[in-house]
């Protein structure tokens, strides 16, 4: 049986029989540590680490992006970063390391935190069957994680969420609101935000609040809400922990 394998940059195709099996592996077996990168403006270099969980080896590949969630390795836009190795082989049950590098060719703000995606491919071997009977389909599992560029002047936050202030809205089409304003230099990434008024809460998934930027949160309740109650914000830290904040606000 012929089989015709064709590797591109983020998909692996292969040509087969329809009426044939095709075992499907698709573990996440390289796993990174941290779920962030954090970049301070004064360092020559940050270390990424790569772990095989697996039993085979598998090929990594890495390239930054400035948001675009289908950006290829072939078509890298111009971010800051660059990785070495950017393709590196990673034997089975092993560690590697790969070092991100500013290329100082693209300014960047001195006055807040920047922020980019880092992506990987996770390219296993087309040998991984040797049974000459079957025919598999090999996966390319792909992971994105956030990048942040941040100036050495602005330093680290201590608690991005002493810093945030909330504020109560109402509209009548859509319900009771909670406004986040973020007037540090820092990204604010929240998780979730809840409000409490007497028996009733509200909750609603969050998402990055820019530095110096307000983000609107509307829980689409059909009945208001007035009087005293707590607005409860969690966000990931830097280590990626997450953390919360109760705030006391007059809803009305």
């Amino acid at each position: 049986m012929f089989i015709r394998r064709l590797l591109l940059a983020l998909t692996l195709s292969l040509a087969v029989t329809p009426a044939l099996t095709l075992p499907f592996y698709a573990n996440a077996s390289v796993t990174i540590m941290g779920s962030r990168i954090i970049y301070p403006g004064q360092a020559r270099s940050v270390d990424v680490q790569f772990k095989n969980n697996d039993a085979i080896p598998y090929v990594i590949q890495s390239w930054f992006d400035n948001g675009d969630e289908n950006s290829q390795p072939e078509n890298r836009v111009n971010t800051p970063f660059i990785i070495t190795p950017p393709v590196f082989r990673i034997q089975p049950k092993a560690g590697q390391i790969a070092k991100v590098m500013v290329n100082n060719t693209v300014a960047q703000p001195q006055d807040r935190e920047s922020v980019y995606w880092f992506n990987t491919l996770q390219i296993p071997p087309s040998n991984i069957n040797q049974d000459k009977t079957q025919n598999v389909m090999l996966v390319v599992l792909r992971n994105r994680m956030k990048v942040f560029y941040r100036p050495e002047r602005i330093g680290a936050p201590k608690n991005i969420l002493k810093g945030i202030t909330v504020t109560p809205l109402y509209q009548a089409n859509k319900g009771n609101g909670i406004e986040i304003d973020n007037p540090q230099p820092w990204h604010a990434s929240l998780v979730d935000v809840v409000l409490k008024v007497g028996n009733h809460a509200f909750k609603s998934e969050a998402d990055m609040v820019s530095p110096f930027a307000k983000q609107t949160y509307w829980f689409n309740n059909s009945k208001r809400l007035q009087g005293a109650g707590v607005v409860s914000v969690s966000a990931v830290n830097d280590q990626g922990a997450k953390i919360s904040e109760n705030f006391t606000v007059d809803v009305n």
